[in-house]
């Protein structure tokens, strides 16, 4: 297994190919110290895990082989919702597959994982879940999980639908529209969840302690935005299975966000650290005027 310094400095290079990269960027954009980089760099070329001279390097098959074991695999996609506040798009069609400047929602997400090699993409769907089949046109490799308590029940119901399919995985929310495809990653070292730093906010968030997400709650300041692009370990998906179906049994279970119970009802259990991203990155499209302040085709055709 690798320590953290060297995962981190291997999923770099990995992900940014053979060139040169110099002592302060590895410390900038890894947030290591500078003797950390160092030390682990020099150890990386001593086990042949890296090549290179001075510092230009690149991952050797050894280096690609010891990452293996982080590589994620599998993605877990929750779409089962009406999308209410995208009436009346929402009527005829899902919210994740409604389009943004042409493109489906969903796609800029299902695009984003295949690049990384994320190629076993699970979907619960539920509201007009016909029309899901249309994606598999374009993306042939889904799988569909179909959760029909979708309108009775809050999205706990979509997490044990998906039952044993959560295991070792990224789990999305299918109405986010990623704008920087980057922000997945074929390498994880643990669970974490995607967040952006907020002087205030009246959304979800959670404080940054010690390295890790604490303190979920809706609304705060000097925070962190929570986005629905999480990852989990095998280990904590064994632990997700188990903690959701006890909390399902209680009498607030089937009123519960699934990501209640890692985040708070079991937060003990659970090791979640946030990765960082920039506002920019994801946007999240929460009503039928924000719709249409991304594309003006649906200004017009309200007016109709």
């Amino acid at each position: 297994m690798l320590d953290r310094y060297s995962f981190e400095i291997l999923a770099y290079v990995e992900a940014e190919g053979k060139r040169a990269y110099p002592w302060r960027e590895l410390v900038d954009k890894l947030a290591i110290s500078g003797s950390r980089v160092t030390q682990t760099r020099k150890a990386l070329l001593e086990a042949g895990l890296l090549e290179g001279e001075e510092d230009r390097l690149h991952i050797t098959p050894a280096g690609l082989l010891a990452l293996e074991p982080y590589r994620v695999r599998r993605a877990v996609i929750f779409a089962a919702g009406f999308g209410s506040r995208m009436v009346p798009v929402t009527l005829h069609t899902p919210k994740p597959l409604v389009k943004v400047g042409g493109i489906r929602i969903i796609d800029r997400l299902l695009d984003a994982l295949l690049a990384q090699g994320i190629d076993d993409i699970v979907i619960v769907r539920g509201y007009l879940k016909e029309r899901f089949d249309e994606l598999l046109e374009k993306y042939p490799m889904l799988t569909f999980v179909d959760n029909d308590l979708y309108d009775r029940e809050n999205n706990i119901s979509s997490a044990l639908a998906a039952g044993e399919k959560i295991n070792g995985c990224y789990i999305c929310a299918g109405d986010l529209l990623v704008t920087n495809p980057r922000i997945i990653r074929k390498y994880h070292y643990c669970s974490n969840y995607l967040a952006s730093f907020a002087l205030e906010t009246d959304d979800w968030c959670f404080d940054f302690r010690n390295g890790l997400a604490e303190n979920y709650r809706k609304g705060g300041t000097n925070c962190f935005n929570q986005y629905e692009i999480t990852y989990w370990t095998p280990e904590d998906c064994e632990k997700l299975r188990r903690d959701w179906a006890l909390a399902y049994r209680t009498e607030e279970g089937r009123d519960l966000f699934w990501e209640f119970i890692p985040l708070v009802l079991c937060r003990d259990r659970y090791q979640v650290e946030i990765r960082q991203c920039r506002k920019e990155d994801i946007m999240e499209i929460d009503n039928y005027y924000e719709l249409a302040e991304l594309d003006p085709s649906y200004r017009e055709e309200k007016a109709k």
